[in-house]
């Protein structure tokens, strides 16, 4: 595959190595000009590779939008991810920004009147009432460690004629000291992904634009609940809204994603002066305004005929799909207040 060669030696010429941590592998095959959010394609649709909350129902946006009216939030609230724009577009306030790594996503929104930045480092303002995300957590890059002949290794993927492989090396200092800090135990049966880059993430958004609240969904657990989880890896990576291959088989052709470790976002927000309270989706959205909604369509409902009945049905569907406990309803749904 000519493009996979292509991709093999862009990394040689940048890593000047035929070998690189999973994260920094992750980091290209999802952002650098080879990467599955670079090209002309937008993923989060019907017609693209995945469908999260937003896209599913409007209704999830309004109902967040309820939230931040309710809370009076109203200075430079910012999106992180957005993706087409579906969720900050049901957001009722005319000073808000989206963050969006992918061009293609930025000319969809560009088109929906929201002032739009490719990265942090582009927002000019120095406060924030808000800062959120919806699954922009798991697209961050994490590296993979395991516990091996007793000692902690990590996992790093070589690359050789466009043929990619992994290996394991003996864990950086940082990666052993995130472990630590998250006081997760040594098992020889589970997969580590370190959060490393999210604790950067969090540092740097919080160090520009000191946001009086953040909240953000992702699907993830408690680190309490690992173990009862029955795969040993939490990676997974998506394709045409199915499960797909292993990251390295196919770069730059699939979303990488894994589960969050929300213990370990809750502790670092701690560090930075934030209380977090973690909920499920389904939770947060029903506290905040979804029966009135739910309600109100199935009142419609009985009134409409024809197309509009079609139309209210499939509403009220894409709604209910947002609180399914087996699917999106039970997804995480992270707010911090600064302290």
């Amino acid at each position: 595959n000519l493009e996979i060669k292509e991709f093999n030696n862009y990394l040689l010429k940048k890593y000047k190595s035929n070998k690189i941590f999973f994260d920094e592998y992750m980091e290209e095959a999802l952002y650098s000009k080879y990467g599955f959010f670079s090209n002309e394609k937008v993923r989060s649709k019907k017609s693209g590779d995945f469908l999260t909350s937003p896209e599913v129902s409007e209704y999830f946006g309004k109902i967040i939008n309820k939230w931040i009216q309710k809370s009076n939030l109203d200075l430079n609230i910012t999106e992180f991810g957005s993706g087409t724009g579906s969720l900050i577009e049901q957001v009722e306030n005319e000073n808000k920004f989206a963050v969006e790594i992918s061009s293609t996503a930025r000319t969809e929104l560009s088109q929906k009147n929201i002032q739009i930045a490719s990265s942090l480092e582009e927002l000019t303002f120095k406060n924030s009432d808000l800062v959120f995300g919806n699954e922009v957590l798991d697209n961050i890059p994490c590296s993979i460690a395991i516990y091996k002949d007793g000692k902690w290794q990590e996992k790093i993927v070589s690359f050789n004629d466009g043929i990619f492989s992994y290996e394991f090396v003996e864990a950086r200092t940082k990666i052993v000291e995130w472990i630590e800090r998250n006081r997760i135990k040594a098992d020889e049966n589970i997969d580590i992904e370190i959060q490393t880059n999210i604790d950067i993430f969090l540092e740097k958004i919080i160090n520009k634009l000191s946001p009086k609240n953040i909240l953000f969904f992702d699907y993830g657990y408690e680190q309490k609940d690992r173990s009862k989880r029955k795969y040993r890896s939490l990676l997974r990576t998506y394709k045409d809204h199915h499960l797909s291959v292993d990251p390295i088989l196919e770069p730059g052709n699939v979303d990488i994603t894994y589960d969050i470790n929300f213990s370990a976002v809750i502790r670092k927000l701690k560090t930075l002066g934030y209380e977090s309270k973690l909920s499920l989706q389904r939770d947060f959205l029903i506290t905040n305004g979804f029966d009135e909604y739910f309600d109100n369509l199935q009142n419609k409902l009985l009134l409409s005929e024809g197309m509009e009945n079609l139309k209210i049905n499939s509403q009220l569907s894409g709604l209910k799909a947002l609180i399914d406990s087996n699917g999106l309803g039970g997804f995480y749904c992270l707010e911090a207040k600064k302290i």
